[in-house]
C-alpha cells in the first residue's frame, strides 16, 4: 500500500489533511474463467473521498468511481466498495491479474493498493463416480464390508472420510489428483445389525460431496430386489446415464427370473442385490460345487453361449439355477425403419410407422415432439432383434435427461404405442402405454452413449459407447 500528496483542493477545508485508508477483504481474490467475482473493501478519510480507481491493462480495467459526481450534496467519508467483475471465458489457471485500487480524497491525497485476481478457482464439489448403494447387506457367514468407492474432481481432491460411528470407524485419507480409488475391508461384528455410514471427500478449496449409506449386517434376506450385471468392471455400474445393472424380477422366496436379450455370444452375467458395485453380495457360480454363492471373491459369471433371449431362474438359498433359451411371445410391431406404414385413424393419414424418443435433453431434437418431419429423435431397429430399438448419441456431462418412448406422429401427438416407467427413482423398468413419467437423470460424463429399449423385455438403458 502506498500514499501519495498532491497540492490541497482549497473548495476543502482540511480536518486531518492525512491520506485516505482503504481495507480490502482480500489481497488475493481466486476465481474462474466466466465467473463473476467481487471487489470489496471499505475507504475512509476525514477530510472528504473523492474517487476510487480500479486498473488493470488485462483485464481491460479502468473504472473511476467519481463521489463528488455520484453524490453532489453529500460528502463522504467512508464508502463499502463492491464491484462486480467477470473473468474472462479465455483466462488459464497460470493467468494473473494485479488490479491497482486508488484511493483520493477531495484534499487530493491518494493511497494504492493492489488485490492479485487469478483464475485458479474451484467452485466445483466433487463427485462420486462410483458410490457405495444406499442400502447394503453383509451377510453373518461372511461379516466383512468390502467398501470401493471412486472419486473425481475437476480441479484438485484433498481427503475422504470414512465414518461408522456406531462402530467407532472414522478413517480419513489425505489425497490429491483429479480422480481417485478407495479401498478397504471392514471387519463387521458376527451380529445382527444395523448401522449408518458416511463417506465424504472434498477438494483443495473445501468443496464436498457425501453419500450415506445403511449396512444391514443380517442372515441371507430375502431381497425385493435383484439385478443383472453383464459388466465385469465395478465401474461400470456407474458410468451409465440409467439402467445399468438390470432388474430381474422376484418370483418367490428367495426366487428369482432374469429375462436377458445376450447380443454378443460368451457374454458372463453375475446378479446383485446393490446397485453400485459387485461387493459385498454378488451371485456368480462357485467352480468348485457348480451352484450359484454370493462371495464375490469366488463366483464366477454365468457364459451365455449364444445370442438370442435366455430365461435364467436361480435361487439363492440353495444355489440351484437353470439357464435356457426362449422366444418372447410379445407381439411384434413390425418393420420400424419407416417402410412401414401407419393410419392412427385421426385424419393426419397413412404415415412412417417409427418409434421415438419425446422428451428434454436429447441433442439436436426440440423438446417432447413426436413429429419426425420436426427433427423428432427417431429410433433404429435392430436387424437381428426386432423387440430391439437403439440409438447412439453424444451427451455433455450435467445435461438432464428426460422423455417417453413413443410412436411417431406428425402431428407431434401421443397415440399407442408408448412406454413410461414403472415409478422408481432409477427408472428400472417400462410400462406400455401407461406408467409414470420417467424421472430425470443427468449424464455423468461427455462422451458418446448407447440408447437401447427392448420392448419384449420393457427394460431400456443409456450406457457409454466404448
Amino acid at each position: 500500500m502506498s500514499m501519495t500528496s498532491c497540492s490541497s483542493d482549497d473548495d476543502y477545508p482540511a480536518v486531518d489533511d492525512q491520506a485516505p485508508v482503504i481495507q480490502l477483504t482480500t489481497d488475493h481474490i481466486q476465481t474462474e474463467p466466466g465467473r463473476q467475482f467481487t471487489i470489496e473493501g471499505v475507504a475512509k478519510d476525514a477530510d472528504g473521498l473523492k474517487s476510487i480507481t480500479l486498473e488493470n491493462e488485462g483485464m481491460n480495467l479502468d473504472k473511476t468511481i467519481d463521489f463528488l459526481t455520484y453524490y453532489p450534496d453529500t460528502l463522504l467519508h467512508e464508502y463499502s466498495l463492491s464491484y462486480h467483475y467477470t473473468a474472462g471465458s479465455e483466462w488459464k489457471d497460470g493467468d494473473q491479474f494485479p488490479v491497482k485500487v486508488t484511493v483520493e480524497d477531495v484534499r487530493g491525497h491518494q493511497t494504492e493498493t493492489t488485490v492479485l485476481v487469478t483464475p485458479d478457482g474451484d467452485f466445483t464439489a466433487p463427485t462420486f463416480t462410483q458410490a457405495p448403494s444406499k442400502e447394503l447387506t453383509v451377510l453373518l457367514q461372511n461379516p466383512k464390508l468390502n467398501l470401493t468407492t471412486a472419486v473425481a474432481d475437476n480441479k484438485n481432491l484433498s481427503y475422504i472420510v470414512v465414518s461408522i460411528p456406531d462402530l467407532n470407524v472414522h478413517d480419513s485419507v489425505s489425497i490429491s489428483g483429479t480422480t481417485y480409488i478407495y479401498n478397504k475391508v471392514y471387519e463387521m461384528p458376527q451380529k445382527e445389525a444395523t448401522y449408518t455410514m458416511t463417506v465424504k471427500v472434498g477438494d483443495k478449496f473445501n468443496n464436498t460431496a457425501t453419500t450415506t449409506s445403511t449396512i444391514k449386517v443380517s442372515d441371507l434376506p430375502d431381497f425385493d430386489k435383484m439385478y443383472l450385471a453383464d459388466v465385469d468392471d465395478a465401474a461400470d455400474l456407474t458410468s451409465d446415464v440409467y439402467g445399468v445393472p438390470m432388474l430381474i424380477e422376484h418370483t418367490g422366496k428367495y426366487q428369482y427370473r432374469a429375462l436377458y436379450y445376450n447380443q454378443k455370444a460368451g457374454t458372463g452375467v453375475r446378479f446383485i442385490p446393490q446397485k453400485t458395485d459387485f461387493q459385498p453380495i454378488c451371485f456368480g457360480v462357485d467352480p468348485t460345487t457348480g451352484l450359484l454363492t454370493s462371495n464375490p471373491n469366488v463366483g464366477q459369471p454365468i457364459k451365455l453361449s449364444k445370442v438370442g433371449y435366455y430365461e435364467i431362474d436361480f435361487n439363492t438359498v440353495t444355489g440351484e439355477y437353470d439357464v435356457k433359451s426362449y422366444t418372447p411371445t410379445t407381439a411384434s410391431l413390425g418393420i420400424l425403419d419407416g417402410s412401414q406404414k401407419i393410419d392412427f385413424k385421426d385424419g393426419s393419414g397413412a404415415q412412417a410407422y417409427e418409434i421415438v424418443l419425446a422428451g428434454s435433453g436429447l441433442p439436436g431434437a426440440p423438446s417432447w415432439t413426436t413429429n419426425p418431419n420436426n427433427n423428432a429423435f427417431v429410433l433404429y431397429q435392430d436387424k437381428n432383434n426386432p423387440y430391439r430399438l437403439y440409438r447412439e448419441m453424444t451427451l455433455t456431462k450435467g445435461t438432464k435427461i428426460s422423455f417417453t418412448i413413443s410412436v411417431a406422429h406428425i402431428w407431434g401427438w401421443w397415440p399407442e404405442p408408448y412406454w413410461r416407467f414403472d415409478g422408481s427413482d432409477e427408472n428400472e423398468a417400462n410400462k406400455p402405454n401407461g406408467g409414470d413419467n420417467m424421472k430425470e437423470m443427468t449424464v455423468p460424463a461427455d462422451g458418446k452413449y448407447l440408447f437401447e429399449f427392448d420392448y419384449a423385455l420393457l427394460r431400456s438403458r443409456i450406457i457409454p459407447v466404448k
